[in-house]
């Protein structure tokens, strides 16, 4: 299975589980479950391009390794409730923020040396 035909069959399930959820919704007689129901699906059919995406690079890698550590209570917390917010899966959000901040370019840290030409040049300029 190619990376496009692994992304197309995965995108398809994805489709496939909006469009139940959308008919779930239709039947719903409790107006407020039937709305959240129907924005449920209209923002998973947002993010479906990409978790598709996601999905079929995890398939191409032909491994998926699970990580498991500890963290405050609080963090998970705020994690859970971002993903509710987001309105997607814990574990796709901490996959996303982890590949954004190894990807992100990494601030310069100033050395010992800097600093304390930095504050020299300070203090000459207040004096």
């Amino acid at each position: 299975m190619t990376d496009s035909t692994a992304r197309d069959a995965v995108l398809a399930t994805i489709n496939q589980q909006i469009a139940e959820t959308r008919a779930e919704a239709e039947v719903q007689r409790d107006p407020a479950k039937r709305d959240r129901m129907s924005r449920h699906a209209r923002i998973r059919e947002e993010v479906a391009e990409e978790e598709a995406e996601a999905i079929a690079e995890e398939i191409a890698e032909g491994q998926q390794a699970a990580l498991s550590l500890r963290v405050p209570a609080s963090l998970v917390a705020e994690l859970k409730a971002r993903a509710d917010a987001e309105h997607v899966p814990t574990s796709a959000l901490v996959r996303r923020l982890l590949t954004e901040a190894l990807r992100a370019p990494t601030a310069p840290v100033l050395t010992v040396e800097q600093v304390e030409q930095i504050a020299r040049r300070v203090y000459r300029e207040s004096a």
